[in-house]
């Protein structure tokens, strides 16, 4: 690649290895079939207030993290649309990142 500057020209080439990882991330369908929002939690003991308990009540994923042993937090996903966590089945999340 050439860009011409005045009467000069300056070249350079460049070259930048980018490593993907993918890290797949399964969720059972009694994990997260829960909220932490204030407004739905009753008191500090995470009970759930009526209007959230019963067969309406679905939470959605909108944010995925990865942690280590030292549940220190690594990364984090922020999903373009919200996803229903199933109450029967597994669900399923592939997170690709670079470095």
């Amino acid at each position: 690649m050439a860009i011409t500057v005045g009467p000069n020209i300056l070249k350079f080439k460049n070259r930048h290895t980018i490593y993907e990882n993918e890290i797949v991330c399964r969720v059972s369908a009694t994990e997260l079939n829960m909220s932490q929002n204030p407004t739905i939690t009753s008191d500090d003991s995470g009970s759930l207030r009526d209007f959230a308990t019963g067969s309406i009540f679905q939470p959605y994923a909108t944010t995925v993290g990865i942690y280590n042993e030292a549940n220190e937090l690594l990364l984090v996903g922020k999903l373009a649309q919200p996803i229903e966590i199933s109450k029967d089945t597994d669900t399923t999340f592939v997170i690709r990142y670079e470095q």
